[in-house]
């Protein structure tokens, strides 16, 4: 997982261009480290469908999900709508998460997703594996992602304190959505682009 993590934050790299993957890889990303979660979601007891897991994002750079048949995973689109992220085998999701939105000047977007429990008697599985930044990186972005004429919208800030600021926020415990990266380090006016 750590190699396909690696791996996949070259591909997001290579989508912000100008050979950033070439450039900013060893200097940004060569101590990120990983942990994978593995959740199991108890069927619902009714025939309604049951959130599983709360909206949220998530606090890492990406996150790699697997999920089994059963599905129930949800992303939210720009406009607000909930869309399934349907089960396909062989097939992994990838999440980019907070600290690839801060440390990109929010050029790449954290998703907000959910997981909704539809089927009644069936548990449901998946594993999440969360590549993170060091703890005691400083998260700021790169002139060069930020671009020219351009201003960052987070101030800088150390990893660990994000995800202390997270795990204890009054709204919610651990990753739910109420408290997210620009709510702990935005800057202001700019982040109404947003």
């Amino acid at each position: 997982m750590s190699q396909l993590s690696k791996r996949m934050i070259e591909v997001v790299l290579m989508c912000l261009g100008n050979d950033f993957e070439k450039r900013l890889y060893e200097s940004e990303f060569n101590n990120c480290n990983g942990y994978l979660r593995i959740n199991n979601y108890s069927p619902p007891e009714s025939t309604k469908e049951v959130e599983g897991l709360g909206m949220h994002t998530d606090m890492s750079c990406i996150t790699i999900v697997y999920q089994d048949e059963i599905g129930g995973l949800q992303v939210r689109s720009k406009e607000g709508k909930w869309m399934d992220i349907n089960p396909c085998e062989g097939t992994l999701v990838v999440n980019i998460g907070d600290l690839m939105q801060a440390w990109s000047n929010a050029n790449l977007r954290s998703s907000e997703h959910r997981v909704v429990l539809k089927q009644q008697h069936v548990n449901r599985l998946s594993l999440a594996f969360f590549w993170c930044f060091e703890d005691d990186k400083v998260i700021i972005s790169p002139n060069e992602v930020v671009g020219e004429g351009n201003s960052r919208i987070y101030q800088p800030f150390v990893c660990a304190d994000y995800l202390k600021f997270r795990e204890s926020n009054e709204k919610g415990k651990f990753e739910k959505v109420g408290f997210t990266v620009k709510d702990f380090a935005g800057i202001g006016e700019c982040m109404e682009l947003l």
